[in-house]
């Protein structure tokens, strides 16, 4: 594998991006917050759906300076392939290469529909801004530890999140493989697929039996061409275009979870390969 060096412009330009995107939440973060303490404060219905629409319209006020960085200040091309469905409660499953993923999933979902929540490790919410903002929006905080009381406080993590008053507002983003692709793990778990680690069931078929009936399932395989996935050189554009593509699934009919993500992932790893294949190069955080 080629060897990428940064000149120092290059790492200056990832360095701005980065403070774009950190002061650009934290913007957002404050006037989020604010309206959060007053949906616990005052657990009044009409209260509440006024701090929501208050929490959605910064959700997306955030999502759109950060696309138009992506798109128009470091000039990346992301070319979405199938169209989102008109739901306000997707699931949406997602490969996972690197922390870029998540503004790349925000920019197809909440541009053209809800905000995306996502299941987050336990100890994120100590990351200053990224904490905070999952806090705010409630996303279920997972232990993924080992043993059945782990797992029993995960699964009441996600019951509350679906149960609560405002979760028929938002995308609900799942990363199957639950950590992000690279070289190692991807040998130390003998993957069988070429360029994904092996995806876990346990979440989606949660997730699938606490839904409404007919929840649309959006598929989406991130791909990264002339580049690399790696977020602090995608920060100054080393990959020039990121392809997205969608498929849309009825939650409710896919009765084996396992075997259905298998058969994603197969799907998957051959759009990522047949690029390889072509002579596009793609990396991994």
């Amino acid at each position: 594998m080629k060897k990428i060096i940064l000149t120092p412009f290059l790492h200056l330009l990832s360095l701005v991006s980065c403070l774009w995107v950190i002061l650009n939440l934290m913007f957002w973060i404050l006037p989020m917050a604010l309206a959060g303490c007053i949906k616990l404060l005052l657990p009044v219905k009409l209260v509440t759906r006024a701090c929501n629409r208050c929490i959605n319209f910064c959700y997306h006020g955030a999502v759109r300076v950060n696309s138009f960085w992506m798109i128009n200040v470091a000039g990346i091309e992301i070319i979405i392939e199938g169209e989102l469905p008109q739901h306000p409660a997707p699931i949406v499953v997602c490969n996972h290469q690197s922390w870029f993923d998540i503004p790349l999933v925000q920019h197809v979902v909440t541009d053209h529909g809800p905000i995306v929540k996502f299941m987050v490790k336990q100890r994120l919410i100590w990351v200053p801004v990224i904490g905070w903002i999952c806090l705010v929006l409630n996303f279920p905080r997972l232990r993924r530890g080992q043993g059945k009381s782990a797992g029993t406080k995960d699964l009441v993590a996600i019951q509350n999140m679906l149960a609560s008053a405002d979760a028929n507002s938002g995308a609900l983003l799942v990363f199957p493989e639950g950590t992000r692709f690279t070289p190692d793990k991807h040998a130390a778990q003998r993957s069988p697929y070429k360029s994904l680690l092996r995806p876990r069931p346990g979440g989606l078929r949660i997730i699938r039996d606490l839904v409404p009936p007919n929840t649309p399932l959006v598929d989406v395989t991130i791909r990264y061409d002339g580049g690399d996935s790696h977020f602090w050189r995608c920060m100054h554009r080393a990959t020039k275009t990121i392809h997205v593509r969608l498929k849309i699934f009825n939650a409710s009919e896919e009765e084996d979870v396992k075997t259905w993500l298998h058969d994603s992932w197969q799907s998957k790893d051959k759009y990522l390969n047949d690029s390889t294949d072509a002579g596009v190069t793609t990396g991994a955080e």
